[in-house]
Order: structure tokens, then sequence, then C-alpha cells
């Protein structure tokens, strides 16, 4: 890692926090009514889908339709009836556990760098993990964090340039100084194009390994 590295960035999913989206995957294709429908597209990480759920998903990640439409449009397509707690509950399935030994190290480096989070998340989600979070170490994510930059609430999603605008134009310095830490190659090749470090997270070990380096 470069000397120059003011920021550390970090994506929630598939790197701080253990996901396993086949299970709500699983999970609504199951209770279904209409079985030609496929929840499929709720895992975006190892391919792409541009049908009508997969937009709709990633219109909910954008906060352009709120948790109630939201909730009532996965009703529609699975031709189900369910509660919302119900609903909730399968779509918290993904979130298994919190990545402790990586955030032990994360906060451990916080004597040196500001430690950030920038992901693709919902109301919902941000709701269970962090209640996750604080039953753990007493605070949420927000309060652990020197910011969190979520994608519902800023109205765009990785990996399209305004999200990654936003971090750099909030930051407070420049993109070169940002180390940003994803799974997904994808959203690294475009945070790379405005000037920002990157490193591809394949497993958790490895970055913990990597970022074990740096500790003062």
């Amino acid at each position: 890692m470069s000397n120059n590295i003011k920021v550390l960035l970090f994506d929630l999913g598939g790197v701080i926090i253990n996901i396993s989206p086949q299970i709500t995957i699983d999970l609504f294709n199951k209770i279904s009514s209409d079985k030609n429908k496929k929840f499929n597209a709720l895992d975006y990480r190892f391919n792409t889908y541009n049908d009508t759920i997969s937009i709709f998903f990633q219109n909910y990640e954008k906060g352009i339709v709120d948790d109630i439409y939201f909730r009532n449009e996965l009703r529609n397509f699975g031709a189900f009836q369910m509660s919302d707690q119900e609903i909730d509950e399968i779509w918290n399935k993904v979130i298994l556990s919190l990545n402790q030994n990586l955030l032990k190290i994360i906060f451990q480096l916080r004597e040196k760098y500001s430690i950030m989070i920038l992901s693709n998340t919902n109301s919902i989600h941000r709701i269970y993990f962090d209640n996750l979070c604080r039953e753990i170490y007493g605070k949420t994510f927000s309060e652990l964090f020197d910011q969190v930059f979520y994608s519902y609430e800023l109205k765009c999603r990785k990996p399209e340039k305004e999200i990654y605008e936003h971090v750099i134009n909030n930051s407070n310095v420049e993109p070169y100084e940002i180390m940003f830490f994803d799974d997904m190659e994808l959203n690294l090749r475009e945070c790379e194009k405005l000037g920002m470090n990157s490193y591809h997270v394949k497993e958790i070990p490895l970055l913990c390994t990597y970022l074990s380096k740096f500790i003062v």
C-alpha cells in the first residue's frame, strides 16, 4: 500500500459482512406461487442481469423505491401472500455474520488511516446489519467508522461514477489517497478510472494478512 494512502474504504457484503444471497433466492423461489418467476437476479456478483426484477432490485438499492413499494412488488412478482415481517426475515437471510477478525484489524488501522464504508445496500438490510453490529460492538457502523456511504441514501450505486465522486468529494482527500476494498472487480475498475487505488478481495484471510502489515 502506498505511503500516500489516507483513507481505507471498505465494501460491506463479501468483505466486512459474510453473505449468502442463495439462501434468500432459494427461499423466495420455494414460496413463489409462480414457478416461472425466479429471484436469481438477487445475486449479481457473478452474473449480469438486465431483466425486470434485476432492475427493480437495483432501483431499491438506489433508494428510488421505498420499503413499502419494495415489499409489495416482491409479493406481486412472486405471487405470494406474506407479512412485512416475513418478507424482511427472508430478505435478511442473505446476511450471515460480521467478519470480526477483519474488523479488529480495521479498527486498529484507524490510528493511522481514516476508515470508511461504501456499500450497495438498502434500508431493510441496514437496520438488520446495524443491529448485528450493535449487539457485538455496542455501536452501529456509522458510529464505528469515520464515514459510511450507502447507495440507497445517495441515490446511486456501484459501479456508477457518481457514487465514487461523492466519496471523493466528501472525504477531503485526493482520489489517489483512497484505497478501496471490494469483492467485485467491476466496482474496482470503475473507481480506478477516477484515480482511486483498489484491492480485489478474494479471500478474507488474505485481506487480513495484507492489512495487518500496516498496523502501527
